[in-house]
């Protein structure tokens, strides 16, 4: 004989189920980010997952240099909607002029060095290694009071991309002349396309050291007219910076070419509150509940920098606030199929520049062929005849 159930015993377990469900699912809740965390662990230990080694390059130090913008309107398909994006202007002054002179008239120093230059393009060919990677840049503003320079390495960056803008950082400071846009970097210098490999096809390797040099803003009087007058006088600001990390590099120092390994993290019980700055005197810019999961994009010290995605812009947490929840890990670029074909060509073309042409031929009869026959004035103010008079924003 089989018991059946009630409607009225279904009633009074239904309520009781409802009743104990409550505060259970809210201390699962809260320990949600301790559970992921143990199991993220065990998985980890148990796969024993190593990082990929990284093989040093050979023979003179490589240095990429990029002119911003240039050949922009040969983007590839998955970056159609940068297209566009030629760069600040001021009347007749361009920043894409800027960028393309102050790199050509960087080439000859670095040669002079023994060093191999690849120009490269708006268009990075996929997973370029190199000593370093510098993308040189001029700013604009609708504020024509706003100046100064500006250093960016990429999202999570490598101890050697963090030394590189150091390195870059004191030599541009030592310019009793020129003026640092403090605060001035954005998202979209550190997210910069060119160094974006977990996103894009075309960008560089994940161990070549970069940097984005912004030079100053052409739309500022007195940065305009630095901008375009000595060429010389940026390129041995910059050569300075590279000289200087050069000095205490060595290709055997492969793991300061790995970026930093940041796993996301959720607030912890008490919840986060999220600073302007590393310190907790820092204005507080928004309080997260237990649970709130964030991505980790740099660190200094017990302080995670955290970007949030709704706002556009990131903050700080303490380590002490925050639990690991996840041990994701910065993917492999992705690959669509409609840029294979294109893909293979760069590949094919930069492992010519890198290993097939003598230095001299890099430069002039490889990718910068692509430039036109003219080479840019020694002094921009002459390709620019003056102050641009009469220029307006």
């Amino acid at each position: 004989m089989k018991l059946r159930p009630t409607r009225r015993a279904l009633f009074f377990a239904a309520v009781a189920f409802l009743v104990l469900a409550g505060p259970l699912s809210v201390a699962l809740w809260r320990l949600f980010p301790s559970l992921v965390t143990l199991l993220s662990s065990d998985t980890t230990k148990a796969t024993g997952t190593s990082p990929e080694p990284i093989e040093p390059l050979e023979g003179p130090w490589i240095v990429a240099l990029q002119p911003g913008h240039w050949r922009i309107e040969d983007l590839p398909d998955e970056l159609s909607h940068r297209r566009g994006d030629t760069g600040a202007v001021y009347g007749d002054v361009r920043e894409a002029d800027i960028n393309r002179a102050v790199a050509e008239a960087l080439v000859p120093k670095l040669e002079a060095e023994g060093w191999r230059v690849v120009m490269v393009p708006a268009t990075v060919p996929p997973d370029l290694r190199a000593d370093v990677f510098l993308s040189i840049h001029a700013d604009g503003s609708e504020r024509p009071d706003r100046r100064g320079w500006k250093l960016s390495p990429p999202w999570r960056p490598s101890a050697a991309a963090r030394s590189l803008t150091d390195s870059l950082r004191r030599s541009f400071s030592a310019e009793p002349g020129l003026v640092e846009d403090r605060d001035g970097v954005t998202i979209y210098m550190r997210g910069y396309f060119g160094f974006n490999y977990r996103r894009y096809l075309h960008a560089i390797s994940p161990y070549t050291p970069a940097s984005l040099i912004e030079l100053g803003f052409v739309t500022n009087p007195q940065d305009r007219r630095l901008l375009t007058g000595d060429l010389d006088f940026w390129a041995g600001i910059v050569m300075r910076g590279l000289k200087d990390y050069f000095s205490d590099r060595k290709r055997e120092y492969v793991e300061d070419l790995r970026p930093m390994d940041l796993r996301w993290v959720a607030a912890g019980p008490d919840g986060a509150i999220l600073r302007r700055k590393p310190n907790e005197t820092a204005e507080a810019v928004l309080s997260v509940d237990a649970g709130t999961v964030l991505i980790p994009v740099d660190r200094s010290g017990e302080w995670y920098e955290v970007f949030l995605r709704h706002y556009r812009r990131t903050v700080w947490v303490t380590e002490n606030e925050v639990v690991v929840v996840s041990d994701r890990r910065p993917t492999a670029p992705r690959q669509p199929a409609a840029n294979l074909r294109a893909a293979v060509e760069l590949s094919l073309l930069h492992r010519h520049v890198l290993h097939d042409t003598p230095v001299r031929h890099v430069t002039k009869a490889g990718l910068m062929g692509y430039l036109p026959e003219r080479r840019p004035s020694s002094n921009m103010a002459e390709m620019f005849s003056g102050e641009t008079s009469g220029c307006r924003l």
